[in-house]
């Protein structure tokens, strides 16, 4: 008997497609019942790990704020004509009820302090756009960044003071502020509100940021409580040059001495302050923050000259 009969490939191939077809892939609605589940398992677990790593995860959410912050700014600025927001000081005249956060309601000021004022705790004026009094108040970012309320809030900021604690408060609305020399809008620095800058220059499209470029100009940051009340943060950009001698505002120290930031290209970053006066201890007795007594620190002048030099300026 022969047993070296030729082998009938043809028969063996279909046997192997048959044998193939019950191997059955993955399909499309698979794929996605697997990536949403996964989704909803790291949404579940978003909090165990925060609670055992309290520092890294919420830079890591600080980081992310921004971010989002940061991409609500740019798509404003390209969906008018490369303007950027407005961007107004609400402790002067006129007041405004168009601004990028905290616009004037009814002609009245919206900002932050510590007293047990429902302001302080009214997400609403972060992202309203609304008729109040028969005029239209408008918070710019809100349409921006899907009128989300939790991203202006820094994850590590409880500051509160004693009578808003013992209101079982939790934190006050916001944390963030946008650097002063960004956009349109009434500033404190300008002529006949006061303010003794020298040749200040403001941003008020795209194409200004070019000393320093979008890369190194700082828009938003996380400020620090105690100088924390409208959504303005002033930095002199005369102070570049190393010699500054005071803050007008602090920046935000809440993430072992370093602050949440984004720039105006987009990318966010932690920025770490070494001074006395840039990493001083909130003080809920609500007391005049520490600015320059006796001059400032080497180590404070360093990060005041930092904030000047990523500020758009002459």
């Amino acid at each position: 008997m022969n047993v070296n009969r030729p082998t009938d490939f043809k028969w063996l191939s279909v046997k192997r497609q048959v044998r193939d077809r019950d191997r059955r892939a993955f399909t499309l609605t698979e794929l996605l019942v697997v990536l949403v589940t996964l989704a909803i398992l790291a949404t579940l677990l978003l909090p165990a790990l925060a609670n055992n790593q309290p520092g890294s995860t919420k830079a890591f959410q600080c980081l992310n704020n921004m971010r989002q912050l940061g991409l609500g700014w740019l798509l404003y600025s390209q969906d008018n004509h490369d303007r950027l927001m407005s961007n107004s000081d609400l402790s002067n005249n006129p007041v405004s009820p168009l601004n990028w956060i905290d616009p004037a309601i009814g002609g009245s000021q919206v900002v932050l302090n510590w007293t047990t004022s429902p302001n302080n705790t009214n997400t609403g004026y972060l992202i309203i756009d609304q008729n109040v009094l028969g005029v239209r108040c408008t918070a710019l970012m809100g349409s921006y960044v899907a009128r989300s309320t939790k991203i202006f809030l820094c994850p590590a900021d409880n500051n509160l003071s004693y009578s808003q604690r013992a209101l079982g408060w939790q934190n006050r609305s916001r944390s963030c502020a946008m650097n002063g020399a960004m956009g349109d809008g009434s500033k404190w620095f300008a002529p006949g509100h006061g303010g003794d800058w020298p040749a200040f220059y403001n941003a008020k499209k795209m194409t200004d940021l070019h000393n320093p470029g979008p890369a190194n100009c700082w828009v938003i940051m996380d400020e620090n409580p105690q100088s924390d009340d409208d959504a303005t943060f002033d930095v002199n950009p005369a102070a570049a040059n190393g010699t500054g001698t005071s803050f007008e505002e602090l920046p935000g120290s809440m993430h072992g001495n370093a602050a949440g930031l984004v720039y105006a290209d987009g990318h966010s970053d932690l920025h770490k302050w070494t001074g006395n006066v840039t990493t001083q201890a909130f003080n809920p007795n609500y007391t005049s923050y520490l600015q320059n007594v006796g001059g400032l620190d080497p180590a404070s002048r360093n990060d005041l000259t930092w904030l000047a030099q990523h500020t758009p300026a002459n």
